[in-house]
């Protein structure tokens, strides 16, 4: 994340360096220009554009390194949401003495390579700029620290929902497991006593569903198809401890065998179904499991309320 942050700063203070150089220099671009559009003598427009690039190019260099320097003293990729107001002042005295030595500097070696190139201005002007093009470096580094320090929260807390919602899912899913199984040896050991055959088929059902369930819990998505397949075995498991009192009703369309979705989220909707209506030769349960045109997945069923012991004695 710092690498990306880094790399996004240094593009950003490339573009502004060139925009806040062509800024500086804006006079003379309007008036090299008008003089073009006039039709003045095309050697003069050469020297003048060779001058004004010069210039652009020093502000462009004195520009950049000011924002390479400021990105030290900002820090503007670091979390920190405060920032002191020294470092600021420090930032804006620092950036401004850094422009004027340079300025100085590479203007006089520019002026003596080429005497006849446009002169700069009057000290004050010329100090007056320089403190300017301070405080658009400095203005702009806090914009992109500010804007930096969004973007990150935005991505952390994406990354904090994520792992929530991982979090939960993986808890959901080894919670699953024991309740499954409490369930399906409770109604084995009932079979064993009464059906014994019954109870074989039980056994082989309920071997694949502990399978899928434990290979599962491996993959973050499987296709539709697998999970249909376990589900076959899941509702055997339901139909013979339910018998008739339970029915689960499929319509799929067949594309949607490919689609891919998080491990045991349909047995999770059924078992869900199961656990909070009531089943029985009165009030069978018909869960429906279909798929639409627009791609969605529904489980649904008619809901069978409970009895309600504390309702039961409270209307007595």
């Amino acid at each position: 994340m710092d690498i990306i942050l880094r790399k996004q700063y240094f593009k950003h203070a490339a573009l502004l360096a060139l925009i806040i150089a062509v800024t500086m220099r804006f006079e003379m671009v309007l008036s090299y220009l008008s003089n073009d559009m006039l039709g003045y003598a095309r050697h003069k427009f050469n020297v003048t554009l060779i001058h004004l690039g010069s210039d652009i190019a020093i502000l462009y260099v004195v520009a950049l390194l000011m924002f390479i320097l400021n990105y030290y003293i900002l820090r503007p990729d670091e979390k920190q949401n405060r920032l002191k107001p020294g470092r600021v002042a420090l930032a804006v005295l620092l950036t401004f003495f850094t422009i004027t030595v340079l300025n100085t500097f590479l203007f006089s070696l520019k002026n003596l390579i080429d005497p006849a190139s446009i002169p700069r201005g009057h000290r004050s002007e010329f100090d007056l700029r320089n403190f300017f093009v301070s405080g658009l470096v400095v203005g702009s580094v806090l914009i992109i620290r500010l804007i930096s320090q969004k973007q990150t929260i935005m991505v952390e807390n994406e990354t904090l929902k994520r792992e929530s919602l991982q979090s939960q899912y993986e808890s959901l899913k080894n919670q699953l497991s024991p309740h499954f199984l409490f369930n399906s040896l409770t109604a084995l050991q009932v079979l064993i006593k009464e059906d014994p055959d019954k109870a074989q088929s039980y056994v082989n059902s309920l071997s694949k569903a502990l399978r899928y369930t434990l290979q599962s819990n491996e993959k973050q998505l499987v296709t539709m198809r697998e999970e249909m397949n376990f589900m076959e075995s899941y509702i055997h498991l339901l139909r013979i401890r339910f018998d008739t009192s339970l029915n689960v009703e499929i319509a799929m369309h067949d594309e949607f065998y490919v689609y891919k979705l998080p491990p045991l989220t349909i047995q999770t909707l059924v078992e869900n179904a199961v656990k909070h209506n009531e089943i029985s030769k009165k009030k069978p349960l018909v869960i429906k499991i279909t798929t639409s045109e627009d791609g969605s997945l529904t489980v649904s069923n008619v809901i069978n309320e409970k009895f309600d012991l504390k309702t039961l004695n409270h209307s007595v």
